[in-house]
């Protein structure tokens, strides 16, 4: 039932739903520019950050479920830098709100071998 219902979605959604999820890298010594949309956006890790510091107090309100953060803006203009740290390692990102934000980001680690991904437990 449940895959009838998914299916259906993606028959009648938009083909512009593909524009909307984009898959960045992310190394240690770079910053990383990241539109919010105004509605929201999930930022997809590949293992579960240890710890997040948003530098600019509220300006986005963020969540987290496991590996996922969500990021909602507080603001139609809401600006700030957010450090994410994964397995000690640190993480930099430049957000912005933006009516051209992606829904959904998936991150990458442009160094594979120091950021295992975890899902459902299992290291990958």
């Amino acid at each position: 039932m449940i895959s009838l219902i998914i299916s259906v979605f993606f028959f009648f959604s938009p083909k512009t739903w593909a524009e909307n999820v984009k898959t960045i890298k992310l190394c240690e010594k770079g910053v990383a520019s990241i539109l919010i949309s105004q509605k929201g956006t999930v930022l997809d890790f590949p293992a579960e950050p240890e710890k997040v510091i948003l530098g600019t107090k509220n300006s986005f309100s963020i969540e987290y479920i496991r590996s996922d953060l969500a990021i909602s803006p507080l603001t139609l203009s809401s600006k700030s830098n957010l450090f994410v740290y994964l397995h000690g390692r640190r993480f930099a990102l430049d957000l912005s709100t933006s009516s051209y934000g992606a829904t959904l980001y998936y991150i990458k680690d442009c160094d594979a071998d120091k950021v295992m991904e975890k899902k459902n437990g299992k290291l990958r």
